[in-house]
């Protein structure tokens, strides 16, 4: 099994990968933003989402493209069996596009915002409808999303910790049988 795990920053769980489990990050497309990378860098959704708003539309398209090259550069060296990615929103949907199967690791934040934004709805909604397994970070998380994102579909629910990498690829083995027509 090899996922790939993007995400808007390292997470301390994933330090140490199990092998065929690469990481994919944001902080060199953040580095044209003081404000974006310094919320890479904190990792938490609250600062990615808020350094999102300030951060001008064209510099954010180039994030975007910039994201979506290296999603394909990697997928294309690493050939993953599937992509786990944190938080919904376009990293998933850049995911998505490779083709591979996809899992989101979802926050109580990530459907917060979103509930505030219609064009974020549309966003978290599709990236959890196109993914094929759906995380919630808490059981509040996982009760927001049965209440009006994910239709008939269930979610596991876990935090990402230090014995995230091991779920991770879980997660990613079970997105692969369903992908496959097997119903693990």
């Amino acid at each position: 099994m090899r996922a790939a795990v993007c995400g808007p920053s390292t997470l301390p769980g994933l330090d140490e990968r199990p092998p065929g489990m690469y990481g994919i990050h944001l902080h060199d497309i953040a580095a044209a933003s003081r404000n974006f990378l310094a919320a890479v860098r904190d990792g938490s959704p609250q600062a990615f989402l808020a350094a999102v708003a300030s951060v001008p539309s064209r510099l954010l398209g180039l994030a975007r493209e910039t994201a979506r090259q290296m999603i394909v550069e990697a997928s294309d060296a690493l050939y993953p069996d599937a992509i786990f990615v944190l938080h919904a929103g376009i990293l998933t949907d850049l995911a998505v596009e490779t083709g591979a199967p996809v899992v989101v690791h979802v926050s109580a934040t990530d459907l917060e915002v979103a509930a505030g934004r219609p064009s974020l709805r549309r966003l978290v909604a599709s990236a959890i409808g196109s993914s094929d397994r759906v995380v919630a970070s808490d059981a509040a998380t996982a009760a927001l999303l049965r209440q009006g994102w994910l239709g008939d579909e269930s979610c596991d629910v876990w935090a990402i910790d230090e014995d995230a990498a091991d779920r991770v690829a879980a997660v990613c083995r079970a997105a692969c049988a369903r992908r496959r027509g097997e119903n693990p």
